[in-house]
């Protein structure tokens, strides 16, 4: 089913170019950004005098974020570590020794991941 059509005052069908410098768009660009909508949402909000949505405070410890981007670096290595165990037994290689090995290793990296998300979500609940 199609969305309804607008009342005909509703509809944008007005454009007005405007020039500004780069400094004012960069300004309108990172309000509008912190804001979640579009510049053009935010100057016609601005100018019926809605207000734009508060930007997101975010309260997040930068130790976690530093702790949970090296999580992310150690699972990607320790993924690529699997993929070519799995090529070389594929092959025909006998590395079925180290399975074990690096299933431990990944175990340990999500438990910690998830602890990690998990401090990271209630810090921003809070």
């Amino acid at each position: 089913m199609a969305r309804p059509r607008k009342n005909a005052d509703d509809a944008l069908t007005e454009m007005f170019p405007c020039r500004m410098s780069v400094a004012t768009r960069e300004t309108l660009r990172s309000k509008a950004r912190a804001a979640g909508v579009s510049e053009a949402e935010f100057i016609r909000r601005y100018i019926d005098g809605t207000p734009n949505p508060s930007p997101a405070r975010a309260s997040v410890d930068p130790a976690l974020v530093a702790f949970l981007n090296s999580y992310a670096v150690a699972l990607g290595k320790t993924g690529n570590n699997v993929n070519q165990l799995a090529r070389s037994s594929h092959r025909g290689s006998d590395f079925t020794r180290y399975w074990r090995e690096v299933g431990q290793e990944l175990q340990g990296q999500l438990a910690a991941g998830r602890a990690a998300l998990a401090r990271a979500l209630e810090a921003m609940d809070e």
